[in-house]
């Protein structure tokens, strides 16, 4: 069994008891611009059940898995469980020629691929994932997991409980937290690149749009992402002396403390709060 990034490689290694479950996409590296190599193509090519997560996540692996899949690969996508955001709100020109220029490396529907960001959003997963553990013949601890992620759930919102109504607030470095907004109740009121996807790209237009929303909210950060480049978002935050706040976003790393995907959860808590408390 293989999983496409290391989130969800860590989410089937729990329902699995701990099984060794390898990850198509290393930590640290992104999915959204990963390139397989030749190697990565092989070790598709040999998995007999896939675990990706859909929505265009992984955009530079469309093709390959859907070759898998025509080879009988049971190529399984986490996002076909999930009730899926989907970006309604009014685009201006730039964020929608970003996207569609996103939407040429997508594949699975329309949706905000980050679904992970939510903890009861990815419990409702388990009983696929174990289905496909159990048809490879690996035990599975699927209630075990659930009700880990029912305490992370618990303990995130305790965790953002002193954050008061009024600094609910982010601004990102590109639309990754949407579902962590929808279940913490956030609000996100920007983001320095306008796409779910990093491959879109930013400009001075929606920077300095960006600034006002930035100063007019009265934010005290930016959130970026741990292992993306921030130039953009360090140079507003200096512009408007705010701080820059890195999070693990779409990608494990490889520390202690967000080496899986509830530590993860509880080292992004933990830091929003630190920045957004009073």
């Amino acid at each position: 069994m293989l999983a496409t990034t290391s989130i969800w490689a860590d989410i089937v290694s729990a329902v699995g008891c701990g099984a060794t479950i390898p990850a198509l996409i290393p930590p640290g590296a992104d999915p959204h611009t990963f390139e397989p190599s030749l190697r990565d193509r092989e070790i598709v090519e040999n998995s007999n059940t896939i675990i990706s997560n859909g929505l265009g996540l992984e955009a530079s692996l469309t093709d390959l898995l859907d070759a898998a899949r025509d080879d009988g690969v049971d190529v399984i996508e986490m996002t076909n469980d999930i009730d899926v955001l989907t970006g309604d709100h009014e685009e201006s020109d730039h964020e929608e020629a970003d996207r569609e220029v996103a939407a040429e490396h997508e594949h699975g529907g329309d949706g905000d691929p980050h679904v992970w960001h939510d903890p009861l959003r990815v419990a409702g997963t388990l009983d696929t994932i174990a289905s496909a553990l159990a048809a490879s013949d690996l035990t599975t601890c699927t209630d075990a997991y659930r009700a880990d992620l029912i305490e992370l759930d618990a303990e995130i919102e305790a965790t953002l409980a002193v954050i008061p109504p009024t600094s609910r607030v982010l601004v990102t470095s590109h639309d990754s937290l949407a579902y962590f907004a929808d279940r913490y109740d956030f609000e996100i009121i920007g983001t320095v690149i306008p796409s779910t996807s990093t491959l879109a790209e930013t400009n001075a237009a929606d920077l300095a749009a960006l600034a006002e929303v930035v100063e007019r909210y009265g934010v005290p950060a930016i959130f970026t992402e741990e292992f993306e480049s921030s130039t953009d978002a360090e140079a507003l935050a200096r512009r408007l002396d705010v701080d820059v706040i890195p999070l693990v976003t779409d990608s494990l790393v490889d520390e202690p403390s967000k080496d899986s995907y509830v530590e993860m959860m509880r080292a992004n808590a933990a830091a929003i709060a630190a920045a957004l408390a009073p």
